[in-house]
């Protein structure tokens, strides 16, 4: 009787263990089934433009009583003349200094004293302002931002003690950081005499030279209302929004504002350039060329690079970092933007005699994943990853803000990322390798090396 006891014991446990394994494999499948079915959802939001040109456009979200102020300006790095590089950034400091109406300090004392936050920042191809207040400071901020489109001051003492300021920044970040400074040096040979070849930061000998009324003539041209587009986030009413907007902008005049050519040098051989600098570790960099931001290719080329590259099971980690130890790490990012720009994937050799090894090992690696393509884990896994990073990031509203902003500054085309959504769920993984040997290609690229100083010798 005890024996049967056991045996009924064990066959009720056997019973349970294969229940949870059919319940376990159906939540697997669903929970699978729902990442590939997830479903993008367009946030609410209205848009309007001025009779001036300026855009706007209002995200209402009456979670909690805040917003988010954003007002983005159609110029960047790219836009900038040979000798004046760095303006645009030069300009956003400037644009903290105060304006006629308005002291230097104030606009951060005012936003301070509501419990609010305000700061910038300068792309290649856009900059902005964002405030972060509560709700009941909207025509605050509004008042404050207009004031700054029209009415900056130009002072010759206080811009010479901000040029001090952002020549320490260049040195900060750039001259003083190995990485950086080589990327620098490498990038402007392979897009010599383009919009691409200086950063953002421009070139130290330009921010040393560019005057006063340079700074002017480039701030009325490009702050401009047909030039901007303004984003309110959060707890707002459209219509309360579009009042105030008309109210602070709608007496301002357009600007006539000539754009420069575009297009990259052509490139049809391999291009090689090594930098010497105090750095007892070396690095390789490839760059190559990739489409503007509203070409759906780049997703395919995204997922592409995590898959070589960035994910912890990526290609190189795997192959070359932890099997072959010939490199300690690697990684790759894009700058997409409203025209073509970069890609760039670099790997870090463990010395100096193992660049050229690495290299090799490097390129059979990219030429062995055209051959024989990618697997269907591996694609599967970075694939869904990416799907769910672009769905979440469009819960919160002023991240999705964002994303519709820049796509209707650069493109006239707010709901881009709906188009790229739908893309990636299509995408397969054929289309992903063939995609990037259409731009990865070596004769359209340059391989750049940050190698240690030699002792006694040339430095490059």
């Amino acid at each position: 009787m005890e024996k049967l006891r056991q045996n009924v014991f064990i066959q009720k446990i056997k019973l349970f263990f294969f229940f949870m394994c059919i319940l376990s494999l159906t939540l697997f499948f669903t929970l699978t089934a729902a990442a590939e079915e997830i479903k993008f959802e367009q946030p609410e939001y209205q848009s309007f433009k001025l009779d001036n040109g300026l855009q706007v456009m209002v995200f209402p979200d009456h979670s909690i009583p805040l917003l988010r102020y954003s007002i983005y300006y159609n110029v960047g790095s790219i836009d900038e003349k040979e000798d004046q590089t760095g303006i645009s950034h030069f300009l956003e400091h400037l644009m903290f200094l105060g304006t006629k109406n308005v002291p230097e300090g104030e606009i951060d004392d005012l936003i301070s004293s509501v419990g609010g936050q305000l700061n910038a920042a300068t792309s290649y191809d856009y900059t902005y302002y964002y405030h972060e207040v509560p709700s009941s400071a909207l025509e605050l901020v509004m008042a404050l931002e207009s004031d700054r489109m029209q009415n900056l001051r130009f002072n010759e003492q206080e811009i010479n003690r901000e040029r001090e300021v952002i020549k320490q920044e260049r040195r900060m970040r750039t001259e003083n950081n190995i990485f950086s400074r080589g990327f620098e040096k490498i990038k402007a040979h392979a897009f010599k005499d383009s919009y691409l070849e200086h950063n953002v930061i421009g070139w130290m000998e330009d921010l040393n030279s560019i005057s006063t009324a340079e700074l002017k003539k480039y701030y009325q041209r490009y702050y401009s209302p047909n030039n901007a587009l303004i984003v309110v986030s959060g707890d707002v009413e459209a219509e309360a929004v579009k009042r105030m907007a008309q109210e602070y902008y709608g007496e301002y005049q357009s600007e006539n504002i000539p754009r420069k050519d575009f297009e990259l040098p052509e490139q049809n051989q391999e291009k090689t350039y090594r930098v010497r600098l105090n750095t007892n570790i070396p690095y390789a960099l490839q760059l190559y060329r990739i489409p503007a931001a509203d070409n759906l290719e780049i997703a395919a080329l995204e997922i592409f690079l995590d898959i070589l590259a960035n994910n912890q099971s990526s290609r190189l980690k795997e192959n070359l970092q932890k099997e072959a130890g010939i490199i300690l790490d690697s990684g790759a990012f894009m700058s997409p933007l409203r025209v073509k720009s970069f890609a760039l994937i670099y790997f870090i050799p463990t010395n100096e005699n193992l660049v050229d090894q690495a290299q090799q090992a490097f390129d059979r690696e990219l030429q062995k994943i055209f051959a024989e393509g990618i697997t269907a884990q591996e694609f599967e896994m970075v694939k869904k990853q990416y799907q769910k990073s672009l769905i979440f990031s469009q819960k919160n509203i002023n991240s999705a803000a964002s994303t519709y902003a820049l796509n209707e500054l650069r493109f006239n085309r707010a709901d881009l990322i709906e188009d790229k959504i739908e893309y990636i769920n299509n995408l397969s993984r054929e289309k992903v390798v063939q995609i990037a040997q259409k731009y990865f290609k070596q004769s359209q690229r340059t391989r750049g090396y940050i190698l240690p100083k030699i002792k006694g010798g040339a430095q490059q």
